[in-house]
């Protein structure tokens, strides 16, 4: 088991953590595991201790296909012992491999030459040819030169094939609710590495409520592996991934979410090699940004502009989030010019602008401002940290309260629906309680600070504990007022995807009192968009923020602030 000391594991850590994820899964869903499965799990824990070290050690590892000279694991004394065992139980196959392909993977190209006459001499090999190159020229013999090899190499060392990977991956997507995270998760905790929250997680708390969410979520994982093995400039193969998406389960945001962005990804390359029908017929089938968008650039690209003006339409009617509202006006001012109808003239918002200029520094550019601004208070480059940290210390609590379905396993450093839109609709009540605070700055602050210490190295969606410390903290919850926070917390919690970026790089306390946000531009860079929109929400909310556009000066020594 893991010992209970931080930073000290047994020698035995990754068998423990492989049943300790397994037992979770058999106990939380047993009602929709395959009797298949279900002999998996009860074959491993019948298989002698050596036999189930090695079969975790190497269905961890990539492929199936091992030589057992290779493998080294000191706490396994007989390893040809142990594979015999995983055969017995139908957990491995100890028999070489038939496959040429196979075997040649297996062995280095100096083994290679050494074992094979036909690698040196028929295939015309010489030692400098790619190796690949010199693979394919050997799968080229005739059937009895094949032979010939394949029982060289199969006699060459002794093999073991594990089963069981597809039954691995239906319990590590039960537990973790993706295929991202493994049992490694158990280790990092332990050794400090990763500190979770603890929260409650129900009896019947778990990623998947029935058999075809989870065979769907599987299904998405299997084509998104598949994604990177075909060819992306064949638009048949592409569409032929789009037919094996699995079907959407009614309710199921995360799938919707991740089947939206599979569809956009693929939807875009086929754009990029002109299936203009094919793209918009998939974009028209996501309800994610940018698929509205580019539904309507397709349709101006084709002079569809009836078509383009009722999608902009219903998008300027009802954007998905702040970044696609932007979208629409520019949209709308294409569409316009097209139509020869004259756009109405609406001051566009512009950023209070300075310039700096600065000797020439070979360090970041931020870096180099924050020195010169420190010379007038307190200079700190926080980027999305402060703010984002702020928020998060202030509801850590809301943020890991038991809602349903939020928490499945001990290893999530957020709610399964952070990320989604439905995040902060779940938890108004206790939002809205919470934000009451804001109206007594000594209770907010206090809430602030507890939490910071309480907490402190914990995972956090939010909060960014290597950019704030105590000090900074202390201080911007000082300086800050009250009525700024709540607008900054409101619009990041309106899009927790989109709006926990695009904060000014500094933030500013002058010695005489109060604050500043400062956007740092180096030459020839330019504000990004979701900086614009953070901005105009700043210039709204009243809160101060410019952008100060640096020049190199051409004399060391200069610096100056207009």
């Amino acid at each position: 088991m893991l010992s209970g000391e931080a930073g000290a594991i047994s020698d035995d850590y990754y068998l423990a953590n492989f049943h300790r994820l397994a037992e979770f899964i058999v106990n939380t869903y047993q009602d929709i595991l395959t009797p298949e499965e279900r002999q998996w799990y009860a074959s491993v824990q019948s298989s002698p201790e050596p036999a189930q070290r090695l079969y975790i050690r190497l269905l961890t590892r990539k492929g199936s296909v091992f030589r057992l000279s290779r493998l080294r694991y000191a706490e396994i004394e007989n390893l040809q012992e142990a594979a015999g065992e995983l055969a017995t139980r139908g957990l491995a196959d100890i028999n070489a491999p038939d496959d040429l392909r196979v075997l040649l993977a297996a062995y280095t190209k100096p083994e290679l030459f050494e074992l094979l006459d036909a690698f040196g001499s028929g295939s015309g090999g010489s030692r400098s040819r790619p190796r690949a190159e010199l693979i394919e020229s050997l799968l080229q013999q005739d059937d009895s030169a094949l032979q010939r090899d394949i029982v060289a190499l199969q006699d060459a060392d002794s093999w073991i094939t594990l089963f069981g990977h597809q039954h691995w991956n239906v319990f590590r997507l039960g537990f973790f609710g993706n295929l991202y995270q493994d049992s490694s998760e158990f280790v990092l905790q332990e050794l400090g590495t990763v500190r979770y929250e603890s929260y409650r997680l129900d009896k019947d708390a778990r990623a998947f409520a029935s058999r075809a969410q989870l065979v769907a979520h599987m299904r998405y994982f299997e084509c998104e592996a598949l994604f990177e093995t075909i060819d992306h400039r064949q638009p048949e193969q592409l569409l032929t991934l789009i037919r094996q998406l699995p079907p959407m389960i009614e309710g199921d945001d995360h799938l919707r979410r991740r089947i939206d962005r599979y569809r956009n990804r693929v939807a875009r390359q086929l754009e990029r090699l002109g299936w203009q029908a094919e793209a918009l017929e998939l974009y028209a089938q996501s309800l994610h940004p940018p698929a509205r968008e580019r539904r309507i650039r397709l349709h101006l690209k084709q002079g569809e502009q009836e078509q383009a003006g009722r999608l902009l339409a219903a998008l300027q009617d009802k954007p998905f989030n702040d970044a696609e509202s932007q979208v629409g006006e520019r949209l709308h001012k294409q569409l316009q010019k097209l139509l020869g109808r004259k756009n109405p003239t609406v001051p566009r918002f512009k950023p209070q602008t300075t310039i700096l200029t600065l000797s020439d520094s070979s360090g970041r550019v931020e870096l180099a401002a924050r020195e010169f601004y420190a010379r007038f208070g307190v200079c700190h480059y926080t980027e999305n940290a402060l703010c984002n940290s702020v928020l998060g210390l202030f509801i850590w609590d809301i943020i890991f309260h038991p809602i349903p379905g939020a928490f499945f396993n001990p290893f999530q450093s957020a709610p399964a629906d952070f990320r989604q839109p439905s995040f902060a609709t779940r938890r108004a009540t206790l939002l809205m309680a919470r934000f009451e605070e804001l109206d007594t700055p000594a209770i907010f602050r206090q809430r602030v600070a507890d939490a910071y210490t309480k907490h402190q190295g914990k995972s956090n969606p939010l909060v960014r504990w290597g950019r704030v410390d105590h000090d900074l903290l202390m201080l911007a919850l000082e300086r800050i007022p009250a009525e700024h926070w709540r607008a900054i917390f409101q619009r990041i919690l309106s899009d927790t995807r989109e709006n926990t970026a695009g904060f000014p790089d500094l933030v500013l306390f002058r010695e005489e009192g109060g604050y500043e946000f400062i956007e740092i531009k180096g030459p020839g860079d330019t504000l990004q968009q979701n900086q614009l929109r953070w901005m105009q929400c700043f210039d709204r909310a009243r809160i101060p923020c410019r952008v100060v556009n640096v020049r190199w000066a051409q004399h060391s020594g200069a610096t100056t602030d207009t």
